[in-house]
């Protein structure tokens, strides 16, 4: 079946509504700065949808779903996902089919980040890491 495109531009591409994306996500609602998500649950994008979410339902590594998503006239592809293999092909997708969008990971080990930042991601965030940095930042001030 066709997936819907989506009517926005210069948005985000939030790719995962799990913890993390949906901390994301509410960050960016509460800003009303524009976002879609992409889901691979039909369940989770019906939830998404009824609570005034974009949402499309489709595996992100899919071209046809980032063209849905409109990725050549994004701002930003942000990777909330926390499979890393599946992150980057995504991520490999997303820097082919345009090679000037922002790309934002997530990866849990510093293989993962050299992997993610290798198929072309800006930024890749280490969850351990940023614990560890804001547990040390707020030992210093103790």
């Amino acid at each position: 079946k066709a997936i819907p495109v989506t009517h926005l531009r210069d948005h985000t591409i939030l790719v995962g509504y799990g913890r993390v994306g949906n901390i994301i996500g509410n960050d960016l609602k509460q800003k009303e700065q524009p976002f879609l998500v992409i889901e691979v649950s039909e369940g989770a994008v019906s939830k998404l949808r009824e609570s005034g979410i974009e949402a499309l339902a489709g595996n992100a590594a899919q071209p046809e779903v980032l063209k849905a998503a409109r990725l050549a006239e994004s701002r930003n592809v942000v990777v909330a996902i926390p499979e890393a293999f599946e992150a980057g092909q995504i991520v490999q997708q997303a820097r082919a089919a345009s090679p000037d969008v922002r790309i934002i990971a997530r990866a849990h080990s510093d293989a993962e980040v050299e992997h993610l930042q290798g198929l072309g991601a800006h930024m890749v965030i280490m969850g351990e890491r940023e614990i560890a940095t804001a547990m040390l930042d707020f030992a210093k001030t103790a």
